[in-house]
Parts: C-alpha cells; sequence; structure tokens
C-alpha cells in the first residue's frame, strides 16, 4: 500500500525521498531543504513548494548549498559500505566451505553499527556464533560416551535423546539469532539510510532465503549511489531467484538423465 503521508522533494529535475513530514520540517528548519523547494505526496495533481504543502513560514534565504547539492553532500557523509559484489562473495563462500560468508556478515554488522549506533546485529551474531560450538561439543560428548559404554539401556538412550533434543535447540536458536540479526541490519538502513537522500528497497523474503549475499547486493547498490549519486539499476533481486529456478531446472534435468539411463540399462 502506497504511504500518502511520505513526500517526495523534487530539484533540478530529479525526485528526492519519499519522507515523513517530521523529516522535512526538521530538514527545513536546520537550512539542509529550502522550503520553496517543490515537494509531491500521493495524490496530488502537481507538486507544490514545500511551505504550502507543510502549511510552514517561509524562511529568510539561507546562504547554504541548494538541495541538489546538499544531497551530494549527503552522500559524502555516509559510512561507506562494504562494497564487493554478491556473486563474487558466493563464488569464494562455496570454495571455502561458508567461512568468508560466516566472516562477512560480521563487517557487514559493523558498517551498520556505524550507521545506527543502536544497532544490536552484531551481538546477536555474536551470540549466535558462540551457541554453535557449544552444541556440537554437547553432540561429541554424546557420541563419545555410548561409543566407550557398550550397549546402552533405556535410561541411558533416554539421557542421550534428551542430549540430541538440546543440541538441536540451541542449533535451533543460533540460526533463529543470526536471521534476528539480519533483519536487524535490513531495518537499520531502511531507518537511516533516507536521512542521507536514499530509500531501499529490501525485501524480508529474498532476505530470509539468501541472507548474506542478498543483503550484501543492497550494500554494495549503497556504495555505488554514495559514489555516483545513481539509484538505478536497483539493487539485485529477482536474479537470486532465477539463480534458484535455474538450480532446481539442472537437479531436475539431472534426475531425468539418471532416471533414463537406469531404465535404458534394465532393458
Amino acid at each position: 500500500m502506497v504511504d500518502t503521508n511520505k513526500i517526495w522533494v523534487g530539484r533540478n529535475g530529479e525526485r528526492f525521498g519519499p519522507y515523513d513530514e517530521a523529516t522535512l520540517r526538521a530538514w527545513i528548519a536546520e537550512g539542509k531543504v529550502e522550503a520553496t523547494a517543490l515537494g509531491w505526496r500521493e495524490g496530488m495533481a502537481d507538486w507544490q513548494p514545500l511551505h504550502v504543502l507543510l502549511g510552514i513560514a517561509v524562511p529568510p534565504p539561507l546562504a547554504g548549498a541548494p538541495f541538489g547539492d546538499m544531497a551530494a553532500g549527503h552522500r559524502n557523509e555516509l559510512t561507506p559500505p562494504p562494497d564487493f559484489h554478491w556473486a563474487g562473495l558466493f563464488v569464494i563462500d562455496l570454495f571455502v566451505g561458508g567461512l568468508l560468508g560466516l566472516v562477512w556478515q560480521f563487517i557487514q554488522a559493523s558498517w551498520i553499527k556505524k550507521i545506527d549506533p543502536s544497532s544490536r546485529a552484531m551481538l546477536w551474531l555474536v551470540i549466535s556464533l558462540c551457541i554453535l560450538p557449544v552444541a556440537w561439543f554437547l553432540m561429541l560428548g554424546v557420541v563419545l560416551n555410548h561409543s566407550t559404554e557398550g550397549a546402552p539401556d533405556a535410561g541411558a538412550i533416554a539421557g542421550a535423546m534428551a542430549y540430541v533434543g538440546m543440541v538441536f535447540l540451541m542449533a535451533l536458536a543460533s540460526i533463529v539469532l543470526r536471521f534476528i540479526a539480519f533483519f536487524s541490519m535490513a531495518r537499520s538502513m531502511r531507518e537511516k539510510l533516507p536521512a542521507y537522500g536514499l530509500v531501499p528497497d529490501i525485501g524480508n523474503i529474498t532476505l530470509f532465503f539468501f541472507s548474506v549475499y542478498y543483503l550484501q547486493g543492497q550494500m554494495s547498490w549503497v556504495a555505488r549511489w554514495r559514489t555516483t549519486g545513481r539509484d538505478t539499476p536497483p539493487a539485485p533481486k529477482a536474479v537470486f531467484w532465477w539463480l534458484v529456478l535455474g538450480w532446481i531446472g539442472l537437479c531436475m534435468m539431472f534426475a531425468l538423465l539418471v532416471g533414463l539411463a537406469m531404465f535404458g540399462h534394465a532393458n
């Protein structure tokens, strides 16, 4: 649903936003946006000056830079995000068994902490990572215990099952905390980047399935915008689903070829 309360700002043939009224009022008061700049919200027939749209008095002329130059200044104030193509990250991660992705998520959380000091994504990732060794040590203890004691009785089996259940719950908690960290980072980007003039479109479903790679695609898009001022083409999203469909198609084709080969061999 379109948010009719948010306002687009027009300057030099470009549009910025959309922003909420409170943000625009604050920027006008601080001299970051001209009150005479044009604004538009959903449902309006044409653009109107912001001071008309917001119902505020026109302040004296500002000595600062116009909105277009100010937008460039906002871009430069943004801390550079990690800029590494998601596809390269994915390929290298395949060769190193997921270790790069494990490290890279902390690099992403570190940048988020710089633009949003209140972010707890790094904390969730640290806790998630610390839980896994404990779970594996518990599982190893179960395996070693039952490999040296001989035939277990019913009580031993019940105890082992309890340990296995505990390991499963700890592993599940680690995964949940990791997802909480990624969604927390996405929320920080949605909340903090508009102040610099950029509104990200981060899909929750795509983030859920592709986590670190999808988030890196978003951050590389932000890095390009910070350098060039261009927000087109948008951050990658559909390409992830096309890759999944391609992989499924290859697996089905392989299964079909194996089935045909076995059928031909049987005949």
